[in-house]
């Protein structure tokens, strides 16, 4: 693992003591009920929506959709 400077580290501790970070994962975990159907089963497309709201939080780029092709899978 690289070697931080004590900069680096406080740069990455500090989000985390604003309590903002908490209060972001706390509200996630409260709402994750909303990610299954009224048999309780998941919901993909919810889930998926989710990921890329995720990824969009984080700046991350999505990638393309590829289709799946074939006729032989497993698992």
């Amino acid at each position: 693992m690289d070697n931080f400077t004590d900069e680096e580290k406080a740069d990455l501790i500090k989000p985390s003591l604003s309590g903002g970070l908490q209060r972001d994962f706390a509200r996630m975990k409260s709402n994750n009920f909303e990610y299954l159907t009224c048999e309780g089963k998941p919901d993909l497309d919810r889930i998926f929506t989710f990921v890329a709201d995720v990824n969009a939080l984080i700046n991350h780029a999505t990638k393309p959709f590829k289709p799946i092709t074939g006729t032989n899978f497993r698992i």
